[in-house]
């Protein structure tokens, strides 16, 4: 294998940014020794670069921490192909061509068959011709917006009117279902992909529609074609029908419980909430006990009107230790909801005086 190519007098800096040599972690057996992965931090974030790595690891892959002469495959999160060749000539590489540049869908997919996938061509990033040919048509509303859309929802609007049910209904399915079987690249994956079809002011009703949008994995976009196609999702059909789902539904719903409890319910052989409240020996937690006692209570939705009666009697008791307290609604309700799951407060105290106890005090006086 040919070496880099680097100049021979580089920065403190470029020395730092460039190849090192291979740390490997020890904790885990390298089962796939032909795939060496290094995962781009950039638009990722540490955070979730640490926690790819580590899954990689776990799955028996070879996933360097830092860019060396052995890596063979690249992997990026929402960076085009141009934009990855320009980080790696940053990294003092003569030939980028020798790397496999791979979208992470590809190292999705490997995570969830637990083995290397092919790098197909849907995988592999490409050369793309950024200007549009000539005589072409004004660009259409959907494309315009999507070189506005920000991968990050705190940077994007939330509308009242979801004009995409149909694809965030199901992504929301599978994310439920991929949190239940512990997977949580791709929960969220899918959660990320049902926030951002939430916040477009348009319906999606052909692919092209999604075309330059960040978060469309894909996994993503079949579930899209498909719901486009034939007017729902296969795969959303069998996780609906899915025994384990199900259970899992009716567990999680109850205030206290999650998926380890809920796991551990399954395997005794219980299906649904009646069967875990007529079952004397299992031992629950406050919680859960609070959780059964008012559970038709804490899944019942919650209407503006009763947020807004709420909301005087929260006002009212905080004005008792703080009289120049503001309480304000906050979440989905301001936003214009007529229908939410909870009610949010601001509280906030414009005076000098605080009150580190507040909430213990309204709590405890109710």
């Amino acid at each position: 294998m040919d070496r880099f190519k680097a100049p021979a007098v580089i920065s403190q800096r470029k020395r730092q940014k460039g190849l090192h040599s291979p740390k490997l972690s020890c904790n885990y057996e390298i089962k796939f020794s032909n795939f060496v992965i290094f995962i781009m931090q950039r638009r990722m974030g540490m955070t979730r670069r640490t926690f790819l790595m580590e899954l990689g690891r776990r799955k028996g892959f070879r996933v360097e921490s830092e860019l060396s002469d052995s890596v063979t495959h690249i992997v990026a999160e929402n960076n085009t192909y141009l934009e990855v060749l320009d980080w790696l000539k940053g990294q003092a590489v003569g030939d980028s061509s020798r790397f496999e540049l791979l979208d992470i869908s590809w190292f999705t997919a490997c995570m969830e068959v637990g083995r290397p996938v092919d790098s197909e061509m849907k995988y592999r990033l490409m050369e793309q011709c950024q200007s549009p040919p000539l005589n072409t048509p004004e660009l259409e509303m959907p494309a315009f917006i999507a070189t506005k859309v920000s991968q990050y929802s705190c940077q994007r609007k939330t509308t009242l009117n979801n004009y995409n049910k149909k694809f965030t209904d199901a992504f929301e399915v599978m994310a439920e279902n991929y949190e239940f079987k512990e997977n949580e690249i791709l929960c969220l994956e899918f959660l990320r992909a049902a926030s951002l079809l939430k916040s477009l002011p348009f319906s999606v009703t052909r692919m092209k529609d999604i075309q330059g949008l960040p978060c469309m994995g894909d996994q993503v976009r079949d579930i899209i074609e498909e719901i486009i196609e034939e007017e729902e999702s296969s795969r959303v059909k069998e996780v609906l029908n899915d025994e384990r789902y199900k259970a899992f539904k009716q567990f999680t719903s109850v205030f206290g419980v999650g998926v380890k409890t809920s796991e551990k319910w399954y395997r005794m052989g219980l299906r649904t909430v009646e069967e875990v409240k007529a079952d004397k020996t299992l031992k629950l937690s406050k919680m859960q006990k609070a959780g059964f006692l008012y559970y038709e209570d804490l899944v019942s939705c919650v209407s503006k009107a009763e947020a807004d009666a709420v909301s005087l009697i929260v006002k009212n008791t905080v004005c008792t230790f703080l009289p120049d307290a503001l309480v304000t609604i906050t979440g989905g309700f301001r936003r214009g909801k007529n229908i939410g799951h909870d009610i949010d407060f601001l509280i906030t105290n414009p005076g000098p005086r605080e009150d580190d106890e507040l909430l213990h005090k309204v709590i405890d006086l109710w």
